[in-house]
């Protein structure tokens, strides 16, 4: 494994981390409680020191309690019972929803009555007396950020975190935000297939704001293991929330995996390895999270770690995403 410091925080992170929106099971397909649990005991031991959740992992799920809202937290509390210590952990408020209405009431709020309440919820949820970054998932669009650094400032105070972060906002609000409470790391998308964000993470970088980035295999895409456009359900979160697996960028995505195949084929590596080497060696990447829900796919994952692209491989695939990707 390979290990980056995270900002100005302080922290030493895995250089990929372990992701749990699909370890939640709602909207992902078939997941297995079971597996889940030995594929996050299995990234720990193959070097993976930082899991990333959320309260909302696992929400959507009838037959689950509270619709499975802070299932995966749950889970992940209960499997790393006694590696409390080697671990970081970082999870996300400001979502929450009205158990009188269920899942359609879900909303964005990140008062800092419900910051407080939400990390005190996930505290309890993973088992844990402190979290090490607690974002706030995402802008309300409502709520000053005065208001809302106020209560990220108190929960440290309180050391029940040991860094702000902030997820999906813009590089202004972060700027802002850093100007009232210094900010220790954004989390946003990143992938081969969705370089947005780029120029925020890199400005980030600048003023020592830690980086951790989401959707880095494409949810799912950039592992070769799609070459016809699947079928899946019509709430699944591969389609309801990434683009991947729409037309016609899932075809232009299929070209740049003939690169990626032919670089994977060189290194005797699987195209998920290029995929993860490619957002990990990013200098303004410190962690890439990766989700994974099987204890195979840990351990194919945590291989990228075993070797490095060449700076002759990056701008050959650089240049295929910019022939057919960025068009």
């Amino acid at each position: 494994m390979r290990y980056k410091e995270l900002g100005d925080t302080g922290l030493t992170l895995s250089a990929i981390s372990l992701g749990s929106w699909g370890i939640g099971g709602a909207g992902w397909g078939d997941i297995s409680r079971e597996e889940s649990a030995a594929a996050i005991r299995t990234a720990i031991d193959h070097g993976v020191n930082t899991i990333d959740t959320a309260p909302v992992y696992g929400f959507g799920n009838p037959s689950a309690a509270d619709f499975g809202y802070g299932y995966a937290e749950a889970l992940i509390g209960e499997t790393i019972r006694g590696l409390r210590d080697r671990l970081i952990l970082s999870t996300k408020c400001g979502l929450d929803y009205d158990r009188s209405a269920g899942p359609k009431s879900l909303c964005k709020s990140m008062t800092r009555e419900e910051i407080v309440r939400g990390c005190e919820q996930s505290l309890r949820r993973l088992g844990t007396d402190y979290i090490d970054i607690l974002f706030i998932h995402w802008p309300d669009g409502k709520t000053p950020l005065e208001e809302a650094m106020e209560g990220l400032r108190t929960l440290k105070e309180q050391g029940k975190i040991r860094c702000c972060g902030l997820s999906n906002f813009t590089l202004e609000d972060t700027l802002a935000a850093d100007g009232l409470t210094h900010i220790g790391a954004i989390q946003l998308q990143y992938s081969m297939v969705a370089r947005e964000w780029e120029p925020v993470m890199k400005a980030a970088k600048e003023h020592r704001i830690g980086t951790v980035t989401y959707g880095s295999l494409g949810s799912g895409i950039l592992t070769g293991a799609f070459r016809t456009l699947p079928q899946f359900a019509p709430n699944d979160t591969r389609l309801t929330f990434y683009d991947c697996f729409r037309e016609p960028k899932f075809s232009r995505i299929m070209e740049v995996l003939k690169v990626m195949d032919e670089i994977g084929e060189a290194h005797g590596a699987p195209a998920s390895q290029v995929a993860i080497n490619w957002s990990a060696q990013k200098a303004f990447v410190d962690t890439a999270i990766l989700g994974f829900s099987r204890p195979q796919h840990a351990v194919q994952n945590c291989g990228a770690m075993d070797w490095e692209l060449s700076e002759s491989e990056i701008a050959a695939l650089d240049q295929a995403i910019s022939v057919h990707l960025e068009q």
